[in-house]
């Protein structure tokens, strides 16, 4: 009887020693998103780097889902970047915009004076010197060639319904008030999430 409870004791304190096994646990540790914009815009260089907690003020996107009357939806995403007023040689800042709707893959291309007056429509604009006597807005003109957004990359990571949206931007703007006066924009890259 001894024996047995010895073995028993033994088998006991054994088994207490297995089962006190540290467990190790691993932290990943995620990578903070960085999102850009460049572009040469009236012939200077604009690169802006970004993330969800910098240069959101100058550099950010905003995904809207669109809900149809069968129960579907559709996609909308627009893109603000400040253009420094350096570059255009105003007083303020310059505010660019663009937007696509039902956006996925593909080549947009934007023509219309007055899209940007609709909410759900694709387009584009610049905006000088908002609030002042000088300010003048620029936009695309169906009397001039389209400007041409194309988005390369449209996904939304597993984690997230904010989709990461990629493409390029090239063309000209021109002045609602005076068709003479553009802004050329190109060789426009970015991706953006925030």
């Amino acid at each position: 009887m001894k024996t047995y409870l010895k073995i028993t004791s033994f088998l006991f304190v054994s088994l207490s020693f297995f089962s006190c096994e540290k467990n190790i646990t691993e932290t990943t540790i995620k990578e903070k998103y960085t999102q850009y914009f460049n572009a040469n815009i009236a012939g200077q260089s604009l690169n802006i780097k970004g993330s969800i907690d910098e240069n959101r003020d100058i550099f950010s996107g905003s995904w809207t889902g669109v809900g149809n009357s069968d129960g579907t939806q559709k996609d909308m995403y627009r893109v603000k970047v400040t253009v420094p007023r350096t570059f255009l040689n105003t007083t303020l800042d310059a505010k660019l915009s663009f937007q696509v709707y039902d956006i996925k893959p593909g080549i947009y291309l934007l023509s219309d004076a007055k899209a940007y007056q609709k909410d759900f429509a694709n387009h584009m604009y610049l905006a000088t010197n908002v609030g002042l006597e000088n300010s003048n807005f620029y936009t695309t003109n169906e009397q001039k060639n389209p400007f041409k957004i194309e988005i390369t990359k449209y996904e939304k990571p597993k984690d997230s319904s904010v989709p990461i949206v990629g493409g390029k931007i090239n063309g000209t703007l021109y002045n609602i008030k005076n068709l003479r006066d553009s802004i050329v924009i190109k060789d426009g890259v970015f991706e953006v999430r925030f």
